[in-house]
């Protein structure tokens, strides 16, 4: 049996022509000499040796080794070995957790840590808790590199050499005995013997030269082993994971990029047009094109980088009895339940054409709270909610703020909001940053503001209609308010019905997508009449100067009916308390009053002090008239 120097793995043999030149330095050197340095640099330990056959004993030395490997083990799977030549330090570590999990991890700056969970790029609440366990996996695994570590090339000769001295060195005995037997003088068998004890002493060098090449490939082992156990603590995991950011890094506008592509439970559907030639077109020199919306659909793809995805699954077949009878209950006109598939189809996509936002109203128990919370549960991540409060004008928050409410909001198609207390204003402003399209700052938080842009359609569901004291296009251009005139009877009422429509979620999604194609190939929403009008009463509801005009002026159009502007605040004011709302500004009024005199048919002086020419102040809200006016009670 071929005497081994080593228990570590095998490594390929060295080149002959360095194994003969060591071997011909043994026979050529004089005596033992000084013991060889260790080829790797190392001060290795002393071998041991237990005795044995004096200058033929090759001893018990053994280099340091650990237990074996795991069964199955491949000592040269390509991750390992590349990893295995990894520096160890942060930086080889968070190499070490790309080529292991970098296809499943990635970074988005003020966001956090996204890991790849086979259908969609997921976001921990707690940033680092996912990929966390990945670094912990790669930390783990270090401990395996020691058994793919190679021997250097140099220690692979001085191995090989001594591996082949070790053989040459185990015959020598077994030479000097044959010797008995040649017919040979007393002195010549004393000459031979010499040279063979001469030749053992210079092969144990060789054999000592390997066995501390051994050694030396054993302490790198065992050095790989000890940076493994460190790796593991809270200060390396820490700092593999942050000089891993670069490279892993995306931004905010490379995920969820296709504004035509949903992410399902069982696939990405995409829609997309089809354009061909029209064969009626009546000019033989003209092309005219037809257009047509279609979708298909795919297996997942990490490439997408989608962040989010709607739990249904796709099925053709599928069918929603019981969601299609609930809706032709709480909506009776079949051209608002078409205006309300186009709006939910058109929340599948990440479009913002339409700038506008839905105000759902109606009395309770007339099924709109239904109806939103199945659109949402199909929806999934797709879907969120922002608390009233973000809506109002109430949210006195400052620029700087953290805005922790609005921080769910990007890549969101679809976000709920119930109505304001009562006489709470929205805000306006922020409205109309959320439906333009335009970017927004959000900020988690202990995090800086990132850029998002608002892809969601925003529904507020409401019993009373939110105040909007703004009378400008800019902001009821975006108002689309749906009536929900049926209330339930509580005999009809069925507290199984948001679970029976949970088993038909493949099916609504069929209907959104439905909604969509029929959205897309109209190019706009396009509300019916009743919308329409039911937004305008609202707008003229809202217009709390023109409900002033209405009932507390009487327009005369006379040139000698004169009133001041000071006068008219004061009696605005008198109708805002009777009315229990809260009045707007003097400025406000003022800046209104002249759109208001254009719209009712009274003018606006020229003189120095505002006078409105043409109307009169009703007797129950003129302040000289009135207990809290200017003049004395009871005139």
């Amino acid at each position: 049996m071929t005497p081994s120097l080593s228990n570590a793995s095998p490594v390929p043999p060295a080149g002959a022509t360095h194994i003969a030149a060591i071997l011909a330095e043994a026979h050529t050197s004089e005596g033992g000499g000084s013991p060889p340095a260790s080829p790797a640099g190392h001060q290795p330990r002393e071998g041991r040796d237990d005795g044995g056959d004096g200058d033929f004993d090759t001893g018990d030395w053994s280099p340091l080794t650990d237990e074996p490997p795991p069964a199955g083990f491949d000592p040269l799977e390509p991750v390992l070995a590349a990893c295995a030549l990894e520096p160890l330090n942060d930086i080889g570590n968070s190499r070490r957790l790309r080529m292991r999990w970098g296809s499943d991890i990635l970074f988005v700056p003020n966001l956090g840590w996204h890991c790849w969970d086979g259908a969609r790029w997921h976001r921990a609440e707690n940033d680092e808790d996912a990929v966390r366990v990945f670094a912990h996996r790669t930390a783990e695994a270090i401990g395996l590199e020691a058994y793919a570590m190679q021997p250097t090339p140099r220690e692979r000769e001085f191995i090989t050499a001594g591996e082949t001295a070790a053989v040459r060195l185990a015959e020598i005995p077994h030479d000097i005995i044959a010797l008995d037997d040649e017919d040979i003088s007393v002195g010549e068998k004393k000459k031979r013997t010499r040279v063979l004890r001469d030749e053992a002493i210079r092969l144990k060098d060789v054999v000592g030269r390997g066995a501390l090449a051994q050694k030396a490939h054993a302490a790198r082992q065992a050095q790989r082993r000890r940076f493994a156990t460190a790796s593991g603590n809270s200060g390396k995991l820490d700092g593999m994971l942050g000089e891993a950011r670069p490279s892993v890094s995306r931004t905010l506008q490379q995920l969820d990029h296709d504004p035509l592509a949903l992410n399902v439970a069982n696939g990405t559907i995409r829609f997309h047009k089809v354009e061909k030639p029209d064969p009626e077109c009546p000019d033989p020199d003209e092309t005219r094109m037809l257009v047509s919306w279609h979708y298909s659909i795919r297996p997942h793809e990490r490439s997408d980088h989608m962040t989010k995805m709607a739990p249904a699954f796709h099925c053709p077949e599928a069918k929603a009895p019981v969601f299609h009878a609930m809706l032709a209950r709480i909506v009776p006109d079949p051209e608002v339940r078409g205006f309300l598939q186009r709006f939910f189809g058109y929340c599948l996509t990440a479009l913002t054409s339409e700038q506008m936002f839905c105000i759902f109203f109606g009395e309770g128990s007339n099924g709109k709270s239904t109806l939103v919370d199945i659109i949402a549960r199909v929806l999934g991540d797709y879907a969120t909610s922002v608390p009233v409060a973000s809506l109002v004008n109430e949210n006195n928050r400052k620029g700087s703020e953290a805005t922790p409410d609005l921080i769910r909001l990007p890549a969101a198609r679809f976000v709920r909001s119930a109505e304001p207390k009562e006489g709470l204003p929205l805000d306006e402003s922020l409205i109309k940053d959320l439906t333009s399209g335009e970017p927004i700052n959000v900020r988690r938080l202990n995090h800086e503001f990132v850029e998002v842009y608002p892809l969601f359609k925003l529904a507020i569901s409401c019993n009373r209609k939110p105040r909007i004291y703004g009378n400008d296009d800019g902001i009821w251009r975006r108002v689309t308010l749906v009536p929900f005139e049926v209330q339930i009877p509580k005999e009809e009422r069925d507290k199984a019905l948001p679970t029976k429509l949970q088993k038909e979620m493949s099916g609504i999604l069929n209907w959104m997508i439905e909604g969509a194609l029929d959205f897309l190939t109209r190019g706009a929403l396009q509300p019916p009449e009743r919308i329409l009008a039911a937004t305008q009463e609202y707008r003229d509801e809202s217009d709390i100067v023109g409900a002033f005009v209405r009932a507390a002026l009487e327009v005369t159009k006379s040139p000698d009916d004169t009133v001041e502007a000071g006068d008219l605040y004061s009696a605005f004011t008198t109708y805002c308390t009777k009315s229990a709302v809260t009045p707007v500004s003097k400025n406000t009024f003022n800046r209104r009053m002249p759109k208001a005199a254009d719209a009712f048919g009274f003018e606006k002086g020229k003189a120095s002090v505002s006078v409105y020419t043409g109307i009169r102040i009703r007797p129950a809200f003129d302040p000289s008239r009135t207990p809290y006016g200017y003049g004395a009670a009871g005139e």
